[in-house]
């Protein structure tokens, strides 16, 4: 049995990546071949439906409420508040109404993953075979 994480399985994945590559060298009505833009996001709408059990898509100067933004990111919706009154997270409005766009919503997103990368990262160098487990590393 495939075990299957996303929406679509690795095959069906694969053969969607396959026809998207295909269809970007057919010249369209006027002539001009389909923008290294549009493909790249096709081709990140194929690995999200691979990978995860969801997928959300929305215009990039979409406007979302704090509500909506702190379901995209998995967390409060006080942790989105306080992202924004920190400076982290950029909204319009003010109040109980302000709205974050989703462009603002995935550069956070991206910004934080590279933060926990990073941190993951210099932890690793920290610990090698032979740290003993009780051995408390410490931050920088």
């Amino acid at each position: 049995m495939d075990s299957m994480t996303g929406v679509i399985a690795h095959n069906e994945a694969q053969r969607l990546r396959s026809a998207i590559e295909d269809a970007i060298g057919v010249p369209t009505g006027s002539g001009a071949a389909i923008p290294g833009e549009a493909r790249d996001a096709l081709l990140r709408v194929v690995e999200v439906l691979e990978s995860s059990g969801g997928a959300v898509v929305l215009p990039a100067d979409a406007l979302l409420s704090t509500q909506q933004a702190a379901e995209l990111l998995g967390v409060s919706r006080m942790t989105v508040v306080r992202l924004i009154d920190r400076g982290e997270l950029e909204a319009e409005g003010g109040g109980v109404h302000r709205r974050i766009s989703a462009a603002e919503l995935e550069r956070y997103r991206k910004a934080s993953v590279a933060r926990r990368r990073t941190a993951l990262r210099e932890l690793a160098q920290d610990v090698a075979e032979d740290t003993r487990p009780d051995r408390v590393i410490s931050t920088r």
